[in-house]
């Protein structure tokens, strides 16, 4: 059975749950399942907190890739209890799957870097948990491994090659990172995000310039020096939309279940 660990503020028993994201997109998305939130400060960071019946959702942004995702979650962990951490957002379909398609970790594998080879298990009655809801709403999921890398993986080639060799359902660069701290602190750990990008499908540009100090003026330099990848970034804004809605009915599913029968 999956038991949730509970903190009392003002004498009221409470259940707090840390959802982890990269980006002000998918934080909106995920906020964007509940009435309101206030914000709360913990570690230094801003994180928005929806409460719901005796549930409070915890939305943490951690920032891209996976040194950020680890000093975030050190930094939270070390301040706030939470009953399970949740690694959500975006991911890149490893198998055959649609765009919004609800892709639920079992295990979580780190490819490259100082931890390449490094795996961490989600917590199988959470996992479980998280596609009861999702399926209770007749949203697509799959569920399976996923693998997590350093860099944007910009090429089909490359997310092929990772596919081929390691197989999963999804691709992403901090849900590594964030299962190792939360496992290091014997926190359930889950895996819920939505496939943004498939397989097959090369992105417009090398998103790994964007990531560094001056990457924005390189990359717009990239956009006006191959004006034709406009078109590949409105393909990725529209595809990126889909699975943006389709995160905020994965929380409003959870949301609901949790209220209606309580998170065991």
């Amino acid at each position: 059975e999956f038991s949730f660990s509970c903190h009392c503020p003002s004498g009221v028993i409470v259940t707090a749950i840390g959802v982890f994201v990269a980006t002000r997109w998918e934080s909106a998305a995920v906020r964007q399942a509940f009435a309101a939130s206030e914000m709360r400060v913990v570690g230094g960071i801003r994180c928005a907190v929806a409460r719901q019946g005796q549930v409070e959702w915890w939305v943490i942004p951690m920032g891209v890739g996976p040194e950020r995702a680890t000093t975030t979650a050190g930094r939270v962990l070390g301040e706030q209890s939470f009953a399970a951490v949740w690694s959500t957002g975006f991911a890149c379909a490893l198998g055959q799957a649609v765009i919004g398609e609800v892709l639920i970790g079992t295990h979580v594998t780190m490819e490259g870097g100082a931890e390449d080879g490094r795996s961490v298990p989600c917590a199988a009655a959470g996992a479980d948990w998280v596609r009861q809801a999702v399926q209770q709403q007749r949203l697509p999921v799959q569920a399976g491994q996923f693998v997590s890398v350093p860099r944007v993986l910009c090429r089909a080639e490359d997310k092929q090659e990772i596919a081929t060799r390691a197989g999963g359902v999804g691709l992403d660069m901090e849900s590594a990172a964030l299962g190792f701290v939360a496992s290091e602190r014997k926190i359930p750990f889950v895996i819920v995000r939505t496939a943004s990008d498939l397989v097959d499908e090369s992105l417009p540009l090398d998103f790994n310039l964007f990531l560094r100090p001056s990457g924005w003026v390189k990359g717009v330099a990239a956009c006006l020096a191959h004006p034709t990848s406009l078109i590949g970034l409105n393909r990725l804004r529209v595809q990126s939309r889909i699975a943006g809605t389709q995160l905020t009915a994965v929380f409003r599913a959870c949301a609901d279940k949790a209220l209606r029968e309580g998170l065991a």
